[in-house]
């Protein structure tokens, strides 16, 4: 439930001023710049650019070129690991801020050498698909230059199934006898028919050929010899081109030396484009310059502070947001709901004017988590995995959150272990007299067996679904009071709270002391005539404003359908159990086995509780958050905020420290 308070700001200074202005907005990164379209544009202009944003989106064009090209020909081997996690360079600030690399050279470099392999592989492709034709006609013994025309003759190259070879000879002997022709072995089942025709005859071969439906092989180009010699000479030429590419590839992997600078200087030129963009948002009359956005407002008496130091020709405005304006969003929580801010974010963020759910999903997903995987030494393995990983690999903030998220999951799942006796299923039911211990220790520290009596963890479950369909309720009623809709907030949230609550105590009582049910049941009676009085209010007919409020009653159907959707938690987490009782039973089962049983039942408990491990923590991680954004998020949430994005350094590659 934590929004950030924002400004709209309004910073002028002197137009002298305005570039180091605009360098300590991008220094604090607390400002995000913001075009004022409210001021009288007969009074203001806006400042022009001069060309740079151009030469720098050419800039970024070749560069980002150069890193693609480092990136395809790069002969050292990436890690699998910085395939997932790319780590960023660090750079201090003073080499970021004067890159004196050129990339010009590199780029011209970089560019004729691909030019050069792209037209190595277009001439390979083409000798490669000469080769292939002469492969098919290889074992014909004749010289390819005779292949065509002369003064009265004309040869040919067919190719024609072995069973028409005698046809084609027949015909072409009752048509006349000024032809010759002779066979030799084509590829696969086919023959290669060399044949020599005097121009008189071509008519009649003519409509030999087409009623036969053979085709006559076409040179795709001249060649000289005989098709062996042809595809020598052929082959050389591959060779050579090959020699050529390998030097071109070889010439082309050294430029991965100059891949520090390119980033460095991609980021420096994107960075320097965001800040040419936000010069466009600026506003100036003669002497002064307006800079407008949206700033958190705790960070006013820092951003005050940096101006004072700089100088005196500035004044800075803020206000409240007005009601039409679209204000970024900025949540901010402690440290341990950061790591669940994933979860909202993945929804979508809240809009300025509603409650930042985060608090509430944390604490709900992590007991859901837990739940769902519900098994020691799975949990264990998934805290130290995930607290490992956020603490070693140098991945962005955002990584190391989700990494967290899951660790607590891990540990979530660790104490709903222990509670319920899940340690790798029921293993330590069944370890050896000398750690009999451990099993003892298990037994005792367990309160619910969902194996044996799977009841309670059943009520518990949908328990759990009542308290968070009723928080949702809940916070559904704090927003609409503090937006001053009393009416909603009252008729529609606190009505069904009410209800719904007060049904839950009823049955509660009625189950444990029904003597003392009928001291809640006015307040059920209560509540339900409440919402059949109220919920028809946007009626005019009087008839239809009490049918639409006794028809309301039915919206109880929903929530006992959302509430019996947590059953899944007891679910998920029962069948976690169950598959590693099943991979303790296989690997005993194969175990037994003389002489490498052992071996064979380690690895099919090893592979089974990785997979258990794998699709569990899945399904706990996609059913928890389903919970969240299905039955939970529909009581209360809108979404639809605008990320707080201040005008800073933008990087890609890089770290600045």
């Amino acid at each position: 439930m934590a929004i950030s308070e924002m400004r709209r700001m309004h910073l002028v200074v002197h137009r002298s001023f305005r570039d180091t202005c605009l360098g300590l907005l991008q220094e604090l990164g607390v400002v995000s710049l913001e075009e004022e379209r409210s001021l009288p544009e007969d009074l203001i202009a806006r400042v022009g650019g001069d060309g740079r944003v151009k030469e720098l989106e050419n800039a970024l064009l070749e560069v980002n070129f150069c890193l693609d090209f480092i990136g395809k020909y790069s002969s050292k081997p990436a890690s699998g690991l910085s395939n997932f996690f790319p780590q960023p360079l660090e750079v201090q600030m003073e080499e970021f801020r004067k890159p004196c690399f050129d990339h010009t050279s590199l780029y011209k470099a970089c560019r004729s050498i691909e030019e050069q392999v792209q037209s190595l592989r277009s001439r390979l492709n083409r000798l490669l698909a000469l080769r292939e034709f002469l492969s098919r006609i290889e074992k014909v013994d004749v010289f390819l230059e005779d292949v065509g025309s002369t003064r009265y003759t004309q040869s040919f190259l067919i190719e024609v199934p072995a069973e028409k070879r005698e046809v084609l000879r027949q015909r072409l002997s009752e048509a006349g006898t000024l032809w010759e022709m002779e066979v030799f072995p084509g590829s696969g089942k086919n023959l290669i028919v060399f044949l020599v025709i005097h121009k008189e005859f071509f008519e009649a071969f003519e409509k030999i050929i087409q009623s036969m439906s053979i085709s006559l092989l076409a040179l795709p180009q001249a060649f000289e010899g005989t098709p062996v010699e042809a595809r020598k000479q052929i082959e050389q030429r591959i060779e050579a081109l090959l020699d050529r590419q390998k030097e071109l590839l070889r010439k082309a992997a050294l430029y991965s030396k100059f891949e520090r600078e390119l980033k460095i200087a991609h980021d420096y030129y994107l960075t320097e484009l965001e800040r040419k963009e936000k010069e466009s948002t600026i506003l100036q009359t003669s002497e002064t310059a307006i800079l407008s956005g949206w700033i958190r407002k705790s960070d006013i008496p820092l951003l005050e502070k940096a101006l004072k130091d700089k100088g005196k020709e500035w004044a800075l405005f803020h206000r409240e947001p007005n009601l039409d304006e679209e204000v970024p969003v900025f949540i901010e929580n402690n440290r341990w709901v950061q790591n669940f801010e994933v979860l909202t974010r993945l929804y979508g963020l809240p809009n300025y004017r509603e409650i930042d759910p985060t608090p509430l999903v944390a604490g709900f997903f992590f007991l859901f988590f837990g739940i769902c995987l519900g098994d020691t030494i799975y949990g264990l393995i998934l805290a130290l995995l995930g607290f490992l990983g956020a603490s070693t690999l140098k991945v962005p903030e955002s990584t190391k959150q989700f990494f967290r998220m899951l660790a607590w999951g891990g540990v979530a799942s660790l104490v709903v272990g222990v509670l319920t006796g899940s340690w790798l299923g029921d293993l330590f039911d069944y370890l050896p007299s000398t750690l009999a211990f451990l099993g003892l220790l298990k037994r005792r520290l367990t309160l619910i067996d969902p194996i044996n009596n799977p009841l309670p963890m059943l009520i518990f479950s949908l328990f759990l679904g009542i308290v968070q369909v009723l928080v949702g309720v809940m916070v559904g009623f704090v927003k609409e009071w503090r937006r001053r809709n009393y009416a909603k907030a009252v008729m529609d949230e606190l009505g069904w709270f009410v209800f719904i609550s007060s049904i839950v105590v009823y049955l509660v009582v009625f189950s444990v002391a029904s003597s003392y049910a009928s001291v809640v049941l006015p307040v059920v009676v209560g509540a339900a005539l409440f919402l059949v009085a109220t919920q028809g209010r946007h009626q005019r007919n009087p008839v239809m404003k009490v049918l639409s409020g006794i028809l309301s009653l039915y919206g109880l159907v929903s929530y006992l359908g959302d509430v019996l959707s947590y059953s899944r938690l007891f679910a998920l987490g029962l069948s976690t159990t169950i598959i590693a009782i099943l991979a303790r039973t296989l690997s005993t089962l194969f175990g037994s086995s003389p002489y490498i049983g052992w071996l064979i039942g380690l690895a099919i408990a090893l592979i089974f509780h990785l997979f258990n491990l794998a699709m569990s923590g899945l399904g706990a991680f996609v059913h928890s958050a389903r919970l969240q954004y299905v039955e939970f998020f529909t009581k209360f949430y809108e979404n639809g905020g605008k990320e707080f994005k201040p005008f800073g350094y933008r990087t890609k590659y890089i770290k600045i420290i």
